[in-house]
């Protein structure tokens, strides 16, 4: 997408939609899904000096997510500033499945299905978000440390898209799967 340095963007309490719940389409543009992994801080993070070891023993838990994506900007072209005035393109996301712990999961290999209408259309593994999903969360926490800031404990965040984002119109139904995690999913109306 033309965009070399990490962004991120914010959850809205709004964003969220209920598991099996409903997005409304007329609430959005041109919307894509997104499998993730949910990680549930702990313990405060913060960097600089943040590594996927802490991220791991700051979490509580993690468990499914599907980020709906949904830029302002025709064909999601945008440069670094129109990326992040558009919030990183966030707009609704769902979470749900299996709340897991990190002790005895190997974050890298869990494979994910994405399913569209009960069809396959895409398939991935945790290693796809930076090689490892706790590494994009301690970019987040060493960014925001530059700032004097820290992921606070209690925080969900989303690592990352697993997956190329979907396309999603009216009628459609998604379900993320993800192995020891269990699915989640939603409908577009």
């Amino acid at each position: 997408m033309g965009v070399e340095t990490p962004v991120f963007g914010f959850l809205a309490d709004y964003f969220a939609v209920p598991e099996g719940g409903e997005a409304k389409m007329s609430e959005l543009i041109h919307p894509k899904v997104e499998p993730e992994i949910a990680f549930v801080t702990k313990a405060p993070l913060k960097g600089p000096g943040c590594h996927i070891g802490a991220v791991l023993a700051a979490t509580d838990f993690v468990m499914p997510a599907i980020e709906v994506i949904d830029s302002r900007y025709r064909d999601f072209k945008f440069d670094l500033k129109s990326v992040v005035a558009d919030n990183c393109s966030s707009s609704r996301f769902v979470v749900g499945g299996r709340m897991a712990p990190v002790d005895n999961l190997d974050l890298r290999t869990l494979g994910v299905v994405l399913e569209k209408n009960g069809q396959v259309v895409s398939l991935g593994a945790g290693a796809a978000v930076l090689g490892h999903p706790a590494a994009a969360i301690a970019m987040l926490a060493n960014l925001l440390g530059e700032r004097g800031e820290e992921i606070p404990a209690g925080t969900l965040i989303l690592s990352g898209g697993i997956t190329e984002a979907v396309a999603v119109a009216a009628g459609d139904n998604v379900t993320l799967r993800i192995q020891e995690l269990g699915s989640v999913n939603l409908r577009f109306v």
